[in-house]
């Protein structure tokens, strides 16, 4: 089976900033692994990155809504024939388990973690470039010359408050995009467009293509139709010009199910 590339489009500007955190998350995961110096000072500008998100967005509430509706969802396919029940009590268990663990949350998530002295100082010399080498910040310098192991728990101490949101930020993202219409389309020299059900809750818009696709798509549009233009760039180093080949696509919509 061919490797294949998902590109996205959120339909609101809510999806795009759960899209936006789960990847910043993956790479605070990935680099948190690393026992570089380099890699330490990736988790701490993502952190950086996450809470800057989060202090323009509240984003605890509405997930719990998104994850008492998935809930009902699950609860009511128990009660359908002939469906895999074991699995749908595993995802039922960890629904349940990460609303009450939102629940707990009694303060603003990444609070405590905006009142930390050092990561504080690297997030107000970030602004500047360079602002936070080894002259600028002798402390933040002294602090990655720790063990990597010592680095890492600091680290992932500092992280531990954020996990329930990027737990749950995970688990909505996963119910949205496995719920999803699937068609094959062709983009007639290299454009396609198509309206958009007004009374289906249409989540994210997804184009499936090869990884050695030669081309690749810009997806623009909003709540009521779309249009997806595709790319070729065979020189990086050179503009990208649009096709004028017929492409082949999976296209997938992804979104809630009415209950």
């Amino acid at each position: 089976m061919k490797k294949k590339v998902i590109y996205e489009q959120p339909i609101n500007e809510r999806i795009r900033s759960l899209l936006r955190l789960e990847h910043l998350f993956a790479g605070i995961m990935y680099r948190l692994k690393g026992p570089a110096e380099w890699d330490s000072r990736a988790v701490i500008d993502s952190l950086i990155e996450v809470l800057d998100l989060l202090n323009r967005i509240d984003l605890r509430v509405e997930l719990q809504k998104d994850l008492e509706y998935h809930a009902q969802i699950l609860e009511r396919w128990q009660r359908t024939p002939d469906v895999d029940t074991e699995r749908l009590a595993k995802l039922l268990n960890k629904t349940r388990i990460l609303l009450c663990r939102l629940g707990e949350i009694d303060r603003p998530v990444g609070d405590s973690l905006s009142q930390h002295q050092l990561f504080n100082l690297v997030r107000q010399r970030g602004t500047i470039s360079g602002g936070t080498c080894r002259c600028d910040l002798p402390g933040y310098h002294h602090w990655l010359q720790k063990s990597p192991k010592q680095r890492q728990n600091e680290l992932s101490d500092w992280l531990a408050p954020l996990l329930p949101l990027r737990d749950a930020i995970d688990l909505d993202l996963y119910f949205i995009r496995n719920n999803a219409i699937v068609s094959q389309e062709i983009a007639t020299g290299g454009v396609f467009q198509s309206k958009l059900d007004a009374n289906a809750q249409y989540r994210i818009i997804q184009v499936i293509l090869a990884t050695e696709h030669p081309c690749y798509p810009e997806i623009k549009g909003g709540k009521q139709r779309f249009t997806i233009r595709f790319f070729e760039q065979p020189d990086i180093e050179e503009r990208p010009k649009p096709t004028e080949q017929n492409i082949n696509f999976e296209l997938r919509y992804c979104l809630i199910t009415d209950q």
